[in-house]
């Protein structure tokens, strides 16, 4: 009976990481991100542990992407908790581009960075925006929909704030590549 219950167990817990829209969302994720047709898994890791509270004189806990394939270099992500999301080829370049979603250290408004592997680097292709979230967790599928691609030109959604609901609006991504 207990063999049961564990294998029961296990198979719920792999059938819910295989539906997480296809890896594509999470702490860990896969992708072509050296467009060479290959996946590779990206995933987080925490490299330094808070210590008291960082808006009391404490230091946050530091955070890092890293790959199983070492030709693409971790990137550093500072604090704090982290969902990575694999948003396809943005730029036509073959390979697949990433976003990070980050927490802040304090508060619900968090920030989302978009980047790519260009010439052995991570570069951001749509700078740092934020999300207000009025502290409530967000769908993988609204997530997944917050940077796009339209017509050759790369779009992220960001809240109008002057609105009474914060309306999504469209923003074409300034790329510095």
């Amino acid at each position: 009976m207990k063999s049961i219950i564990t294998f029961l167990a296990i198979s719920v817990l792999t059938f819910g990481q295989n539906s997480k829209l296809e890896n594509k969302i999470g702490e860990k994720i896969q992708g072509n991100f050296l467009g060479n047709g290959k996946k590779v898994t990206a995933f987080v890791i925490k490299t330094k542990e808070a210590t008291g509270n960082p808006i009391e004189n404490g230091t946050p806990a530091e955070f890092e992407i890293r790959f199983s394939d070492v030709k693409l270099k971790p990137i550093k992500a500072g604090c704090c908790e982290i969902i990575l999301i694999n948003e396809g080829d943005l730029n036509d370049d073959g390979s697949d581009e990433i976003s990070i979603y980050q927490a802040p250290m304090n508060g619900c408004t968090y920030t989302m960075t978009t980047y790519s592997f260009i010439k052995g680097n991570w570069i951001k292709i749509v700078q740092p925006f934020l999300i207000p979230t009025g502290c409530e967790s967000f769908s993988e599928k609204d997530l997944q929909n917050r940077v796009f691609k339209e017509n050759k030109a790369i779009y992220f959604l960001e809240k109008d704030m002057s609105t009474e609901n914060g309306k999504l609006i469209k923003k074409k991504a300034t790329t510095n590549h």
